[in-house]
C-alpha cells in the first residue's frame, strides 16, 4: 500500500512535455516522500481553489492571485532566478513559502517576507563520461537567445586555439525569428559544424561528448542544467557572470565567466549607449524581456583567455560538481520535510 501523500505540482506543459528539469529538481528527490502529480497550466488560466488539507506546488510561476486572497491551504513556490515575475500580494503570505534554487531566489524570498530553504542542484559526475583534451578543443555552443554573436564567438575560438565548434544553430522557440543566425563553416582555422534542428536530449548528450568545451547558451540561468552537464563531464565551461552561472562557477579555477565590461573611454560609452537606444528598441520582446546586450559582448580581455589551463578547468569541475552532489543528496531530506511541513502538522 502506498502511504505517501498526494501533492499537486502545476507547471508549464513545456516544463512537464519537453523540459525534465522540475523532475529532476522536485519529483526524483522527493519520490520517497511524496507522490506529486503534475498537472499543466499556463499562468494566465484559472484553477479552483484547493481543499484545506492539501499541499500545492506551483513550479516556476507564483500561485494565481485568486489563490493568493482566498486560499487558506499551504502553497510550495518553486521560481526560477531567470523569471523574476510575482504579484505584490505573495508579500508575507501566510501560507506561501519558497524553495530556492539559487541565492538571487533567496533574496527574492527575504524581501518578500516568505520563508524559504535554500538548496543547491549539483549532478553526478558517474553519470557522465569524462571529456578528454588529448585530441584538440571542440566547443559546443547552444545558440538558444543569440547572446553571443558571430563575431564574438569568432574572438573567443581565435583566443583558444578552438578546432571545431559543435553549433546548435536555431533559438527557442517563438525567438528563431528574431534571433536566428547562421556561422560560416570555416572561422580562420576552425570548422564549424552546424546542426539546424531541435535535437532530443539523447542527440544533445551524444554532442556534449564530443566536446572538452562549453559556451553556456543564456545571459541567466533558472538553474542551469546543460551548463552542469558540461561541468560533471569535466568540460571547461564559459558563461557570463550573472545568476545562476555565478553560483556554480569560479572564474579561473572550475570555469571562466565573461565579466560584464567596462568601457574606457567616453566614445565607447556613447556607442553603447547608442546601440542600446537604437537596437534594443528594433528587438525587445515586451513578453520575453530578451533585449540585446551589447556591452556584455564587447571589450573582453581576449588575452586573460589565452592563459588558461582549459584540461585542469575541467577537471576542477568535475570534482566540484561530485562534492556538491554529496551535499545535494544531503539536504534531500531537509528538502522533504519543508514541503510536507504543513502536511505532516495535519496528519498529527
Amino acid at each position: 500500500m502506498d502511504n505517501r501523500p498526494v501533492i499537486t505540482a502545476y507547471a508549464l506543459h513545456w516544463h512537464i512535455h519537453t523540459s525534465g528539469a522540475f523532475h529532476d529538481l522536485l519529483v526524483k528527490p522527493l519520490a520517497p516522500y511524496a507522490d506529486i502529480r503534475f498537472v499543466g497550466w499556463e499562468y494566465y488560466e484559472d484553477l479552483p481553489l484547493p481543499e484545506d488539507d492539501t499541499v500545492t506546488i506551483f513550479c516556476q510561476y507564483p500561485p494565481p492571485e485568486s489563490w493568493l486572497k482566498q486560499a487558506k491551504a499551504p502553497m510550495v513556490w518553486i521560481p526560477m532566478a531567470d523569471h523574476d515575475l510575482y504579484p505584490p500580494s505573495i508579500a508575507h503570505h501566510p501560507y506561501v513559502r519558497v524553495v530556492a534554487f539559487s541565492h538571487e531566489v533567496a533574496t527574492w524570498a527575504e524581501n518578500l517576507g516568505l520563508p524559504y530553504l535554500r538548496l543547491q542542484y549539483f549532478m553526478n559526475p558517474e553519470d557522465f563520461p569524462q571529456a578528454t583534451f588529448d585530441d584538440g578543443l571542440v566547443m559546443l555552443y547552444w545558440n538558444r537567445l543569440a547572446f553571443y554573436r558571430p563575431r564574438f564567438i569568432k574572438r573567443m575560438c581565435k583566443a583558444l586555439g578552438i578546432k571545431r565548434v559543435i553549433f546548435r544553430a536555431r533559438p527557442d522557440e517563438p525567438l528563431a525569428k528574431y534571433y536566428n543566425y547562421r556561422l560560416p563553416r570555416q572561422m580562420n582555422g576552425t570548422v564549424v559544424e552546424i546542426h539546424d534542428k531541435l535535437t532530443s536530449r539523447d542527440d544533445f548528450l551524444a554532442m556534449m561528448r564530443r566536446s572538452n568545451v562549453f559556451l553556456t547558451p543564456r545571459q541567466k540561468e533558472g538553474v542551469g542544467f546543460v551548463m552542469l552537464e558540461a561541468l560533471a563531464s569535466g568540460c571547461a565551461v564559459f558563461g557570463y557572470d550573472a545568476p545562476t552561472m555565478n553560483e556554480y562557477i569560479q572564474s579561473g579555477f572550475n570555469g571562466f565567466l565573461f565579466p560584464k565590461p567596462k568601457p574606457k573611454t567616453r566614445l565607447n560609452k556613447l556607442i553603447i549607449w547608442f546601440f542600446r537606444k537604437i537596437f534594443s528598441g528594433l528587438f525587445y520582446l515586451k513578453h520575453r524581456k530578451y533585449p540585446l546586450h551589447l556591452d556584455a559582448l564587447t571589450f573582453q580581455d581576449w588575452d586573460a583567455l589565452r592563459q588558461l589551463d582549459l584540461a585542469q578547468l575541467g577537471a576542477n569541475a568535475r570534482r566540484t560538481q561530485a562534492e556538491g552532489y554529496r551535499q545535494w543528496i544531503a539536504q534531500i531530506p531537509e528538502y522533504a520535510e519543508f514541503v510536507l511541513k504543513n502536511h505532516k502538522e495535519k496528519s498529527q
